[in-house]
C-alpha cells in the first residue's frame, strides 16, 4: 500500500500547484493531459471540466478556431491571477460562442486576466430541438435578473454570490455580438463586454466589481453597448459602488448602443479611446442609437484625451453625455468630431459635472422634421433636470462647461438650451464659432430657478447667432483669428488653434482658487487640450487652445518669478525669488508693438488702453516673458 499512497501524494500536489493548459483545435486531443504544447486539448468542453487554481494559465494555440462558451471556473489571487491567453504565434485565437449566452463567462469568481484573443458571438442561441442554448451546469442563464437568457455577450462577468476583484482585459479583438434569430424578448440585445452584478440589501448582500482594468481592446460590431458595467438591487443607495475601473486605448466601432455606459461606479478612467459610429445601423440586430460613453449614478468620474465620433440615432446620441445622478465628472482634453446629438449633454441630480478643454466640430446636426419629442434637435449644449422616468425634475450642483472650442460649419444650426431648474450652472472661456451662412443658431436660456454664472465667451460670427440676454455678459464678438481658418470642418485638432494675433489669447476669466483637483470650478487643471499650461495667476484664453508666451527665452517654469494683479487696471508688481538684480521691461501690444520701457520691478500700464500686452523683462542673463490683461 505504501507506493500506492506515495503516488496519490505525488499526483495531488501536482495539481495543486500552478500549471499552464495548452489547447489546439487543429492539433489537439481531449485525452492529452494538455499541460504541454505538444499534447495540448482540444475543446472548449474539455476546459469547462476543470477548476482552475492561482497562477494557472489557459493558452489556446495562435490562429485555431473554437465554438461554444467557454466557462472560466476558478479564481486567482492578486499576486496569482488566473491567465488566459494564446500561444505559438501573433495571430489571435477565436472564440466564437457559437449562440450560447457568452463566449467567455466568469461567474462568482474573480483575480482573471484575459488577453490576447478574438471573440464573436452570432450563431443561433436556438438549438436543433428548437431550445434556448444553455451551457450544462449554467444556472445562470435562466435567472431572471441575468440579462434575460436570450441575451448574447461576448464576456459576461457575473456576480451574485459576493463582490469580485482584480480583472484585466487586453487586446482582444470582439465582434459580431448578435442574439439570432431575434424576437421581441431578444432585439438589439448583443454585449461586447459586460459586468453584471446583483445585490440582495434585504439580507445585507452588497455585491459589486472593483479593479477592472480593459485595455487595447477592439469592440465592433454590437447589438448593442460595447462595455456594460451594471448592478442590481442597488437603487437608493449612493455610497456603494463598484471602484477603479479603467477602460484605456479602446477602439469602439460601429456598436449598436453606445461604446461605454458605467453604471454605479467611482473612480472610472476613460483615456485615449476611440469611439466612432456609436448608434450605428449597418445590421438590423442593432439597437440604433447611443452617445459614445454616458456615465450614470458614478462618483470620480475622468473621461479624457478620447475621440467621439459619428454618434446617431434619437434621443442622446451625443459624443459623450452625462446622465442623470453622477458626482465629479469631467469629460476634458476629448476631440468630438460629427455626432447626430450634438456635444454637451447634461441631464439632472449631478454634482459638480461638466465638460472642459475639448474640441467640438459639426455636433448636433440631427433636425426634427416630425415634431417628435425624441427626435430632438441637435444641441451645442444642452443642461436639462430629467432624473428619472416620473414627474419630479432634479436639478443639478456646480454644472460647468469652459474653455472648450466649437466649430459649426454653415450647413448646420445646432441649438443652444438650458431648461429651467437646472441649479447653479457656470459657462465661460468658450469659443463658438460658426459659419456665416446658413440658418440661424436658435439659443433659449431659461433662468427660471436657475443661477446662472455666463460670461467670456467669444461668438462668431454673432450675427448668424440668436443670442439669448443670458449669454452676453463679458461677451466677445470677433474673428478669433483661427490658425487654419481654411480648413475648418475637418477632423484635425491641430485646425483649431488660434493665432498669436487672436483676441482670444489672455482674455478668458481666471479659474483658481483650489489645489483640489476634483474642484473643476476652482481648479483649472493646469494645462489645455494641446498640452500647454494654464496660468493660476494670468487670464487664460478663451477657447481649448491656450497659446504660450511668444518668443521667450529661457521661460520660467520655476516659479521665479510672478507678478500681480492680473488683469490691472493701472500697475504691474514684479516679485521675484531667488534674484536681486537689475531689472528692465520692455512692454509690447499682442501684436508685437513696441510700446514702451520700464526700469524696476512696478510696471505702470496706467496711460495705455485696455487690451493684452507682453512684458519682457530682462534680468541680468535672461528675459522672460509675461502676458497681462489691461482693463
Amino acid at each position: 500500500m505504501k507506493p500506492v499512497f506515495i503516488l496519490i501524494i505525488i499526483f495531488s500536489s501536482f495539481y495543486l500547484r500552478a500549471a499552464t493548459f495548452y489547447v489546439s483545435s487543429s492539433t489537439g486531443n481531449n485525452n492529452n493531459n494538455g499541460l504541454s504544447a505538444q499534447f495540448p486539448f482540444n475543446s472548449l468542453d474539455k476546459l469547462n471540466t476543470i477548476s482552475f487554481l492561482p497562477g494557472d494559465s489557459i493558452l489556446f494555440k495562435s490562429g485555431d478556431y473554437f465554438q461554444g462558451m467557454f466557462w472560466i471556473k476558478g479564481s486567482g489571487s492578486f499576486q496569482q491571477p488566473i491567465i488566459v491567453d494564446s500561444y505559438a504565434g501573433t495571430v489571435k485565437p477565436i472564440i466564437n460562442g457559437n449562440g450560447y449566452q457568452a463566449a467567455i463567462l466568469i461567474y462568482n469568481n474573480e483575480h482573471i486576466s484575459i488577453n490576447n484573443l478574438e471573440i464573436s458571438n452570432d450563431g443561433s442561441h436556438i438549438d436543433s430541438s428548437g431550445n434556448i442554448k444553455i451551457l450544462n451546469g449554467f444556472g445562470g442563464a435562466s435567472n431572471f435578473w441575468g440579462s434575460g437568457k436570450n441575451v448574447r455577450f461576448g464576456v459576461k462577468v457575473v456576480a451574485d454570490l459576493s463582490s469580485l476583484e482584480n480583472f484585466q482585459l487586453n487586446n482582444l479583438y470582439i465582434h459580431d455580438i448578435y442574439p439570432s434569430p431575434t424576437d421581441s424578448l431578444n432585439n438589439y440585445k448583443g454585449y461586447g463586454i459586460k459586468f453584471e452584478s446583483l445585490s440582495d440589501t434585504s439580507n445585507s448582500l452588497y455585491n459589486t466589481f472593483s479593479n477592472i482594468e480593459i485595455t487595447n481592446n477592439n469592440i465592433t460590431k454590437t447589438g448593442h453597448y460595447g462595455i456594460w458595467i451594471k448592478s442590481l438591487g442597488l437603487n437608493g443607495i449612493d455610497s456603494i459602488k463598484n471602484n477603479k475601473i479603467e477602460i484605456r486605448n479602446c477602439n469602439f466601432e460601429y456598436t449598436g448602443g453606445s461604446g461605454f455606459v458605467p453604471n454605479k461606479s467611482s473612480n472610472v478612467l476613460v483615456e485615449n479611446c476611440v469611439f466612432n459610429h456609436t448608434g450605428s445601423d449597418i445590421d438590423s440586430r442593432m439597437w440604433k442609437r447611443g452617445s459614445g460613453m454616458w456615465p450614470f449614478d458614478c462618483k470620480n468620474v475622468v473621461a479624457q484625451n478620447n475621440k467621439f465620433m459619428n454618434a446617431h440615432g434619437p434621443q442622446d446620441s451625443y459624443g459623450a453625455h452625462i446622465d442623470f445622478g453622477n458626482e465629479n465628472v469631467v469629460f476634458q482634453y476629448n476631440f468630438s468630431y460629427n455626432n447626430e446629438g450634438g456635444f454637451v449633454e447634461i441631464l439632472g441630480d449631478n454634482i459638480n459635472c461638466g465638460y472642459r478643454y475639448n474640441i467640438s466640430v459639426n455636433d448636433g446636426y440631427r433636425v426634427d422634421p416630425n415634431n417628435n419629442q425624441w427626435d430632438k434637435k441637435g444641441k451645442i449644449f444642452w443642461v436639462g433636470n430629467f432624473c428619472g422616468n416620473n414627474q419630479t425634475r432634479c436639478p443639478s450642483t456646480g454644472t460647468f462647461i469652459y474653455n472648450n472650442t466649437i466649430f459649426v460649419n454653415d450647413t448646420l444650426n445646432p441649438e443652444i438650451y438650458f431648461w429651467p431648474n437646472i441649479g447653479d450652472v457656470h459657462v465661460y472661456n468658450n469659443l463658438i464659432y460658426v459659419g456665416s451662412n446658413g440658418n440661424k443658431i436658435p439659443t433659449l436660456i431659461r433662468n427660471t430657478l436657475n443661477t446662472l454664472d455666463i460670461s467670456h465667451n467669444i461668438f462668431y460670427d454673432s450675427s448668424r447667432i440668436n443670442l439669448d440676454n443670458d449669454l452676453l455678459n463679458n461677451a466677445l464678438f470677433l474673428n478669433p483669428q483661427m490658425m487654419n481658418s481654411s480648413i475648418l470642418g475637418v477632423d484635425n485638432p491641430m485646425a483649431y488653434k488660434v493665432q498669436t494675433n487672436s483676441p482670444a489669447i489672455g482674455s478668458g476669466r481666471l479659474i483658481n482658487g483650489s489645489t483640489d483637483t476634483t474642484n473643476y470650478l476652482n481648479n483649472n487643471g493646469g494645462k489645455d487640450y494641446f498640452g500647454n499650461s494654464v496660468s493660476n495667476f494670468d487670464p487664460p484664453s478663451i477657447g481649448a487652445f491656450n497659446e504660450e508666451l511668444m518668443n521667450s527665452i529661457n521661460f520660467f517654469e520655476d516659479n521665479s518669478l510672478t507678478h500681480f494683479p492680473s488683469p490691472t487696471i493701472d500697475k504691474v508688481y514684479l516679485f521675484f525669488k531667488n534674484y536681486n538684480g537689475l531689472v528692465e521691461t520692455d512692454i509690447y501690444d499682442i501684436k508685437g508693438q513696441y510700446i514702451g520701457h520700464c526700469d524696476g520691478e512696478i510696471i505702470s500700464l496706467i496711460n495705455l488702453k485696455k487690451g493684452i500686452y507682453i512684458l519682457k523683462v530682462k534680468l541680468e542673463k535672461e528675459i522672460k516673458e509675461l502676458r497681462v490683461l489691461k482693463l
